[in-house]
């Protein structure tokens, strides 16, 4: 039976190229190919494949976070990099494979030579091994785990804090603090001075949350503490550009400039 495998990478060249040398070797089959990780999380999920190409740097949600917000076990990963050096000792040191961009032929005939081996045997301590490797890095790019908000019981009206829940921790987190809050087809990040949150749940739903507390829904996919708007100035089209006080820039579309007009 055929490994079923999915290539996760933001570059339109390297997913075609991963796709042309899979299509050469038999052993393989492609069942999805994903251009980010919101769809590579939704993906491994639903078609639970053997082995996933992974890119580690990718914008928005990246490789560890995909593995870390994933419910199904992890596959066997072969991680794609250009620029992480940290993060290819890291997979030297933990003995995972990895595929240092570009790579040659032979380098590619060696990762699927390793993957083809390791799979036809039992189960090993690679799931281990990965969400070790994720929560260490995690960890030092101080970025807090992908989890679920907690609700707070209606007895504590004052308590300003957004409850965070995961890794079997729980982490509090000031409203006041947050800069703003990005929206994905099923979960959120949470973006704070010193930390992102990569949390389950819809924009919606914080939008409802914290529409008391100076947050202004800008866009489909952005909410914005206002306290922290330091700048608003014309952007393309009708609509507008903000400036936060980290200087991360925030778009407000045109369709969503009533809520900011009647927030000022």
């Amino acid at each position: 039976m055929a490994i079923r495998t999915i290539i996760v990478d933001d570059e339109p060249q390297a997913r075609e190229g991963l796709e042309l040398l899979l299509s050469k070797e038999p052993d393989f089959a492609v069942v999805a190919i994903c251009k980010n990780g919101i769809e590579a999380i939704e993906q491994i999920d639903l078609l639970k494949p053997d082995l996933v190409f992974l890119d580690v740097q990718m914008p928005k949600v990246n490789g560890f976070e995909v593995l870390n917000s994933i419910s199904w076990q992890i596959p066997y990963v072969i991680f794609a990099t250009a620029y992480d050096q940290y993060a290819v000792k890291a997979f030297e040191m933990n003995a995972q494979d990895y595929l240092l961009k570009p790579f040659s032929n032979e380098r590619f005939a060696e990762v699927l030579a390793l993957a083809k081996n390791s799979l036809a045997q039992e189960p090993s301590g690679q799931a281990q091994i990965l969400e070790q490797l994720v929560s260490a890095y995690l960890a030092g790019k101080d970025q807090s785990p992908e989890g679920e908000i907690l609700t707070q019981q209606d007895s504590l009206p004052s308590w300003n804090k957004l409850t965070i829940k995961n890794s079997g921790k729980i982490s509090f987190v000031d409203y006041a603090e947050i800069h703003w809050i990005e929206g994905y087809d099923y979960c959120i990040k949470v973006h704070t001075q010193e930390k992102s949150h990569v949390v389950r749940a819809s924009l919606k739903e914080m939008e409802t949350k914290l529409q008391a507390y100076r947050f202004v829904r800008v866009s489909k996919s952005a909410i914005v503490n206002m306290i922290m708007v330091k700048e608003i100035e014309p952007y393309f089209n009708n609509e507008l550009m903000l400036t936060l006080s980290n200087q991360e820039k925030v778009k407000v579309s045109r369709s969503y400039r009533p809520n900011l007009k009647s927030y000022l």
